[in-house]
């Protein structure tokens, strides 16, 4: 793996039925709302309006540290109420995937996001050896943001 290469795995427990987190993941044209990160989304592609593949949206995320990223995701398999998976393009390449199950012994629903990604601006690439503790802090803070982001939203909060 080479310094610029991240592989990132993220757990949520969302205390909601798995159609309503579903309806949140996939409405990402709201995701600022409830997600500070997430400062614009917009759609590029429609892509299938059955299955939802091909659909890409841009997104500008604000991040903990001083740095913003452009990136598009672009879906290339969705399975309703179960897996979500996407390629990235921008200030970011690779892929990335969510799956969700609902917990029933715990009442709530587990996302499990997994990106494979690498950097794509020059600065970051070129601090990312040193840095790369600061990146995967980052994404956890972003990350963690958006899990109880979302608790709020699906309260009524």
């Amino acid at each position: 793996m080479r310094t610029s290469d991240f592989s990132l795995t993220t757990r949520w427990l969302i205390p909601a039925p798995v159609e309503q987190v579903w309806c949140c993941l996939i409405a990402t044209e709201r995701w600022p709302s409830w997600w500070r990160y997430v400062a614009r989304v917009e759609e590029t592609a429609a892509g299938n309006a059955t299955s939802g593949v091909d659909n890409v949206r841009r997104y500008l995320w604000r991040t903990c540290l001083p740095y913003d990223l452009a990136i598009d995701l672009r879906v290339t398999k969705m399975r309703t109420y179960h897996y979500l998976a996407v390629q990235v393009t921008g200030d970011l390449i690779g892929s990335g995937n969510c799956s969700m199950t609902y917990r029933e012994n715990e009442a709530a629903t587990e996302l499990i996001f997994v990106w494979n990604v690498s950097l794509v601006k020059a600065w970051m690439k070129l601090v990312a050896g040193v840095a790369r503790p600061l990146f995967v802090w980052n994404h956890s803070r972003v990350m963690k943001s958006g899990e109880q982001g979302l608790i709020r939203h699906l309260a009524g909060h």
